[in-house]
């Protein structure tokens, strides 16, 4: 489809780097054949939470490929921040930008954003940004007035997102947050940067989100375990050598208001949180949508996890809870 001539807490644990976590960067040298490879692992704050990056290269290389892909990441992290000094955050104070004249990151996230919209009833919606401001996700959430919340609702959602000739504009107070495919969208560009600088294997991690792979003689098989959403326990096992893996989950970010329970992921049909589903895994080619599908699928549940098209994913796991707190899991596809 082309429309232009598109948190601290992880849901996913990665199994391997338990043990480096504490530092910033750690080092293994090993040989493959009669190649020497450098193992180099990283971790920096991006786009609100953290990023993890491994990379796996040869030993010349390795240094410059980690250094670039954190450059990358804190570019895109200024580039795609709703408010800041950045792309998208000059798009919403104007109200308008010429399409030609926008960045390929802009203009991919806005025609797979369409997308995503279109084949989940609108439940993926990157037009929220008054509603998400108005909750205070992520540093200041609280409940607001229901009046207020009305009114952020009539200027959130696609709705309010037009093209004219060859000039995108968007309703007055209209705001564009790509929150909900950003890191997704950001582990994928890394990734792909790291891997035409010549890695053999990377991992990129942002917030859960996680994108892998590498060269087939290397093998590397990356173990991920996905967290339980009501315990401190790991839920499920997930073993792959390139694709990506995404979690959304209503324990990531939430408060509780007069003893009821408000999450981060909001219902753009009602401006308010979703509620019932605990947490979202899925499993696909590229962490772009995987991150957007998980959100989707948290506000829609399995009635729209069971319409995602097979061919936009491999596996997807929905955990729900129910009034009475009884968690059920379902899911759909395999690895």
């Amino acid at each position: 489809m082309n429309l232009f001539c598109r948190k601290l807490n992880s849901g996913i644990l990665l199994i391997l780097l338990i043990g480096s976590l504490a530092a910033a960067l750690l080092v293994r040298v090993f040989l493959f054949g009669t190649t020497e490879l450098l193992e180099m692992k990283n971790r920096t704050p991006v786009l609100g939470t953290f990023a993890t990056f491994i990379v796996i290269a040869e030993t010349e290389a390795a240094g410059l490929i980690l250094s670039s892909m954190d450059s990358l990441a804190r570019h895109l992290d200024n580039e795609l921040g709703v408010f800041g000094s950045g792309e998208l955050s000059d798009l919403n104070m104007r109200g308008y930008a010429l399409i030609p004249e926008l960045s390929s990151d802009i203009i991919y996230l806005l025609e797979n954003s369409f997308f995503i919209a279109s084949i989940t009833d609108s439940l993926f919606d990157p037009a929220m940004g008054v509603l998400v401001d108005l909750w205070g996700f992520p540093s200041d959430p609280h409940l607001p007035d229901s009046t207020d919340i009305d009114a952020a609702l009539a200027r959130s959602g696609l709705s309010n997102v037009r093209i004219s000739g060859d000039t995108l504009l968007l309703r007055s107070g209209t705001l564009l947050d790509f929150g909900a495919i950003a890191k997704g969208y950001t582990a994928d560009r890394i990734y792909t940067l790291a891997r035409e600088m010549g890695a053999s294997a990377v991992l990129v991690e942002i917030g859960g989100e996680i994108r892998c792979g590498g060269d087939p003689e290397i093998a590397r098989l990356w173990r991920l375990a996905v967290r339980n959403p009501r315990g401190d326990d790991i839920m499920e096992m997930i073993e792959i050598e390139n694709g990506a893996v995404a979690t959304s989950g209503d324990y990531e970010n939430y408060f509780f208001s007069n003893g009821t329970r408000f999450c981060h992921i909001l219902d753009p049909r009602t401006g308010y949180p979703e509620s019932g589903t605990a947490s979202v895994t899925v499993v696909c080619a590229d962490a772009a949508f995987g991150d957007a599908l998980a959100t989707a699928v948290s506000v829609g549940g399995i009635d729209t996890a069971a319409d995602i098209p097979d061919s936009l994913f491999s596996l997807i796991i929905v955990v729900i809870e129910d009034e009475n707190g009884e968690v059920t899991e379902w899911r759909r596809g395999s690895l």
